[in-house]
């Protein structure tokens, strides 16, 4: 198979999102799939293993790639825990149909993740992390 035969993401990922079943849990998972985008960023950038991150956050290695396949979202607590020990800035905004703006707001400019999602009725949710 050559490269240019692969179909790409976000084609694949236009395609599924017409089925309002699978759209349901993708929007649901947005925080899940920003958290775990960021900290497989952050073990790369500190050359961690998923055991390694877990030793500094105290969690088991299951635990860590729980949170790295984005399938579950992050409790507020496992939220803290991921500012207070690796010192990650997390920006959760959520608003009414009646104040939602396309794209991330300011707060959100230097974040080096971010998720955004609007539901089909007009509120918008946005996760950052730096």
């Amino acid at each position: 198979m050559k490269l240019e035969d692969l179909i790409p993401f976000e084609q694949i990922l236009e395609e599924d999102l017409r089925d309002p079943e699978f759209r349901t849990e993708w929007e649901r998972l947005v925080p899940a799939r920003a958290v775990a985008n960021r900290l497989i960023l952050y073990r790369a950038d500190h050359g961690l293993t998923q055991t390694a991150l877990g030793r500094r956050l105290g969690m088991p290695q299951s635990a860590i790639a729980r949170l790295e396949a984005g399938d579950h979202l992050p409790t507020l607590q496992t939220l803290l825990k991921l500012a207070e020990v690796l010192g990650l800035e997390i920006l959760v905004t959520v608003k009414p149909p009646s104040q939602h703006r396309n794209g991330p707001g300011q707060e959100f400019s230097e974040a080096r993740v971010t998720e955004q999602v609007t539901t089909p009725r007009g509120a918008s949710l946005t996760i950052a992390i730096r």
